[in-house]
């Protein structure tokens, strides 16, 4: 690894002999999800050390990932919300606020970035998702089941081109009764989801399976133009699509 770069997570107004171990624990998981939201089994090394000046808390990897972090801190504070970010990199952002508010810390994140974008979080502060954006959907994924199974919690995992992996819970029963071997193979599952009207982010932490559908990967392309232009003569009255999906769905 050649290029590296550092997330600093600085804990104001305390010393490194006085931060309890208990406390790097809490940071070092939910840095490793700021950082590497997905697929964090293939991620690169993630070195730690902690430096005095307060208590300056280092986290060393790949110049990419802090760059991305570095705009997603930015992004954060032009929205004053974490509501438009990766679903795990929020998450972790209100694991941190919660962490702070109960132990009366004031932290700041940053980056190694020239210029780099800082994210003030304190006992005052208050980021956390708002739930009026996440609602309940049945909707269709499609892509290749790279998993299948488990002894306890069975459940398949399928690699989508718009969500990357996604796990989805299952029935033993349900796996059983396929009489096609779709393992390694590409298929469509009809699940039960919390999605975010906003961006289309699916909450990856509860997706229940409804049933499989046939999927054929090659598509003719003229036939897939013309239901697309047939469906969208649809839309052509329709002048704020958003504001008319939110009408549908209640939020207006």
């Amino acid at each position: 690894m050649t290029n590296l770069g550092y997330i600093e997570v600085k804990i104001h107004d305390i010393h490194p002999s006085d931060f309890d171990i208990s406390h790097v624990v809490e940071l070092l998981k939910n840095v490793e999800n700021l950082l590497y939201p997905n697929d964090r089994k293939k991620r690169p090394i993630i070195s730690y050390e902690v430096k005095e000046g307060s208590v300056r808390n280092i986290f060393k990897t790949d110049l990419s990932q802090v760059i991305l972090v570095n705009t997603t801190i930015k992004n954060i504070n032009d929205t004053k919300s974490i509501d438009n970010i990766d679903l795990t990199q929020a998450k972790a952002i209100e694991n941190i606020q919660e962490w702070a508010s109960k132990n009366s810390l004031d932290l700041e994140i940053k980056s190694s970035i020239k210029n780099t974008n800082k994210l003030e979080i304190n006992r005052n502060t208050n980021f956390q998702r708002s739930e009026n954006i996440w609602i309940d959907s049945d909707l269709y994924l499609y892509g290749k089941i790279i998993s299948m199974g488990g002894k306890t919690n069975p459940n398949l995992h399928i690699s989508t081109e718009e969500h990357g992996t996604v796990i989805i819970q299952t029935t033993e029963e349900v796996l059983a009764n396929q009489s096609d071997n779709r393992l390694y193979k590409y298929s469509g599952v009809h699940v039960h989801a919390k999605q975010n009207i906003k961006n289309g982010q699916l909450d990856k932490s509860d997706i229940k399976l409804l049933g499989f559908i046939e999927y054929e990967q090659s598509l003719d392309d003229d036939y897939l133009d013309n239901l697309i232009n047939e469906a969208s003569k649809s839309w052509t009255d329709i002048k704020d699509a958003d504001q008319w999906l939110a009408e549908i769905r209640g939020l207006l």
